[in-house]
């Protein structure tokens, strides 16, 4: 009895789903794309630079405000954290993609997270958080991936005592439009691996194994 063939040998497999693995991320980086665009054209979509004194800060505190603090400088924007939980929250709406928090800091500030609110919340929680990637001297960026926010809060430390240079919050900072497309560290990972991991499963689902023969003696 002749063994059937498999619709795809094992490279055509790989070949297959890695091809697919590429079309999907266009699909979903031109689907987000549209997203951007259709909310800009509505002017729901916010790209404003925020200064200190258009946001509002808890336990985050500028050095003129006390008169026994000495700043590092004679910049008038240097801020401190006052305990290990200091706040900087934009209280508004809009279509979120990324922000930018701008602020030099004279010691290790911890971790630099963003947390942000949906439609009807009134509570920040940790599974709305984003972590800030360092991408420029001073420029802290957070990456929301496209969000319908009602407001947001910015941990720019999480120990207090930092002297921080706090100049202000980008929302929506201009981007050049290809690196919508370009994957992040993770994402890169899951492009190059995902389609071989599902090419094996799938080529080993629809693989026909070769009946054994019956023996003559």
């Amino acid at each position: 009895m002749m063994q059937k063939k498999p619709l795809f040998n094992p490279r055509q497999t790989l070949l297959l789903a890695y091809l697919l693995a590429v079309v999907l991320w266009l699909v979903r980086c031109l689907a987000g794309s549209a997203v951007m665009l259709n909310y800009k054209m509505q002017g729901k979509m916010p790209q404003l630079t925020l200064a200190p004194a258009e946001l509002t800060t808890e336990s985050f505190a500028p050095y003129s405000g006390n008169e026994w603090w000495t700043a590092p400088d004679d910049d008038p924007n240097w801020y401190l954290s006052t305990d290990s939980d200091p706040h900087i929250y934009w209280q508004g709406q809009g279509y979120i993609e990324t922000v930018q928090l701008d602020a030099a800091h004279r010691l290790p500030p911890g971790g630099v997270a963003l947390y942000y609110l949906k439609p009807g919340q009134t509570d920040y929680t940790e599974t709305q958080k984003v972590y800030a990637k360092v991408t420029a001297p001073g420029v802290y960026t957070f990456d929301l991936g496209g969000q319908w926010v009602t407001g947001l809060r910015i941990d720019p430390d999480s120990v207090g005592g930092v002297p921080t240079l706090f100049t202000g919050v980008t929302l929506n900072p201009d981007t050049a439009w290809y690196l919508r497309f370009l994957p992040a560290a993770g994402q890169l990972l899951a492009l190059l691996f995902a389609p071989a991991f599902c090419a094996g499963i799938v080529y080993s689902f629809f693989e026909k194994k070769e009946p054994k023969k019956l023996s003559t003696e």
